[in-house]
């Protein structure tokens, strides 16, 4: 089987990478010329000495490359990856719009971090402040909205704290958090499902 370069050129594909490993092999894929991509969330971390606040990767396990053809390191012989992520040995490039919405959240520092893998459930935009365009799912947990920004070809999920954005439907269908108690985010109109 033949892979198609061209196909993946200029594209991002994720990267399984040993557990522990995924700082240095991001380090180690950007000395060899690639663009990488390793989002990072900051937590608290307790020893029996101290408490401190590390950055751990979002993904654990994965990071993110843009491929480049030309390059004549291969990506695969790089200390710490495993394989590419995709259909049997045929890697298969994550969705712009999917890492576009990653590094929006990374580089305007939002509070987030992991989360259950989502599908189903009302799609949202988000429309002003840093987060301005991203779209995810929204969920309210602890008294707090949140979206929910997925990458699917990893089946993994990360929130973003939403409350101090105006946030609203992508769609006109119904917006429902599952037990019918009411609850909708600001800038949500009510729309009454007794007809």
């Amino acid at each position: 089987m033949t892979l198609d370069l061209e196909r993946l050129n200029n594209r991002w594909l994720a990267v399984q990478i040993r557990s522990g490993w995924e700082i240095r092999t991001a380090y180690a894929l950007r000395e060899r010329g690639y663009e990488e991509f390793l989002p990072l969330y900051q937590k608290m971390r307790r020893w029996s000495d101290r408490t401190k606040t590390v950055q751990i990767p979002l993904f654990t396990g994965y990071l993110f490359v843009r491929f480049n053809s030309q390059n004549s390191y291969p990506v695969l012989s790089t200390p710490g990856v495993i394989r590419f992520v995709g259909v049997g040995n045929a890697p298969v490039p994550v969705d712009d719009s999917e890492i576009g919405a990653l590094q929006i959240t990374h580089k305007a520092a939002a509070h987030s971090g992991p989360c259950s893998f989502l599908v189903v459930g009302q799609q949202a935009e988000i429309r002003s402040g840093p987060l301005r365009g991203l779209t995810g799912i929204v969920v309210k947990l602890k008294n707090r909205y949140r979206l929910i920004l997925s990458v699917r070809l990893l089946m993994k999920s990360v929130f973003v704290e939403i409350d101090d954005h105006d946030v609203s439907p992508v769609s006109s269908a119904s917006f429902g958090f599952g037990d019918g108690d009411g609850l909708k985010p600001r800038g949500f109109a009510h729309q009454d499902r007794t007809a």
